[in-house]
């Protein structure tokens, strides 16, 4: 990827989308209120049950690429079979808009969910939970630090799909063509020009010395991928911390494997625990004693 231009790359991934066939009760595009001029995002819901948790999704692309289109027949799936309300978000991009744009605006967003907005209408903003894929699962991480510290509402779980866990390359061995230690080095520098930046935990989640008071986790790596170690030695931080987190690791899978649930069976799989997870640490009943 790091020998093709991002324009060139973006259209690439805008035509390989995959077209969405899963009827959804109701979808819709607002825009978020920020700082910078609003966030756009996506609105999924199930149905018109009252009371449903909602999920913040951040999509992958290295902070560079990708969009609300991506993931869209995934989302809806997922909606449903969770039984969520989901909310997915189109951060700003590098390398035009770097660090921090993009936890900006997922912070902003973020603090537009927990006011429970009208677009959300009978949603349980009480209950909510972060849920990531390779950037998206980075801004995961790096986003749970940054609501801890600051004092905000923490959401109720988080859900890393291959998200760095640290901002190095741990398994050089495990290149592929989705993702090659070279792509790695060339979306970072995109997304964090200023290498003193790197140094903060919300760039690089393995550089917070206390990773206590973080929410539940459950995080899923790849066999074949060159970040793999840095990850769940990140998630053994956390457990160490005292946060609850259930780490599995696919075997004999790429990168970028978690939505191709079409095509590869570990993908439907992990899907399948993911809406295990949320439908359990979502729960009213869990909620409530927590």
């Amino acid at each position: 990827m790091h020998q093709t231009p991002v324009g060139e790359l973006r259209a690439l991934l805008a035509a390989g989308a995959i077209p969405a066939t899963t009827p959804i009760h109701h979808r819709e595009d607002v825009v978020v209120p920020s700082p910078a001029g609003g966030v756009p995002v996506r609105i999924y819901r199930p149905s018109g049950d009252v009371g449903l948790p909602v999920v913040q999704w951040m999509h992958s692309g290295g902070f560079a690429v990708g969009g609300l289109d991506q993931n869209e027949e995934y989302l809806r799936k997922l909606s449903i079979a969770a039984g969520v309300v989901l909310v997915s978000v189109d951060y700003r991009l590098a390398p035009e808009n770097p660090y921090p744009a993009a936890l900006d605006d997922c912070r902003s967003v973020w603090e537009w969910i927990k006011s429970w907005p009208g677009d959300l209408g009978t949603a349980d903003v009480d209950r909510v939970a972060l849920a990531g894929e390779s950037a998206g699962g980075t801004l995961v991480f790096t986003l749970s630090q940054q609501l801890r510290d600051r004092g905000l509402p923490l959401p109720t779980a988080q859900v890393c799909l291959y998200g760095t866990g640290t901002m190095r390359i741990t398994n050089p061995e495990h290149e592929t063509v989705l993702l090659s230690p070279d792509d790695c080095h060339w979306f970072w520098d995109m997304y964090v020009p200023d290498r003193a930046a790197r140094d903060s935990p919300y760039v690089d989640p393995g550089a917070a010395a206390d990773l206590s008071g973080l929410p539940r986790a459950f995080v899923a790596t790849a066999e074949i991928d060159p970040t793999r170690d840095g990850t769940e030695e990140y998630a053994y931080r956390l457990r160490a911390a005292g946060v609850p987190v259930e780490l599995r690791r696919y075997e004999g899978m790429m990168h970028g494997f978690a939505t191709m649930t079409a095509a590869l069976a570990p993908a439907g799989d992990l899907f399948e625990r993911i809406v295990d997870f949320l439908t359990r640490v979502l729960s009213p009943a869990v909620w409530m004693t927590e």
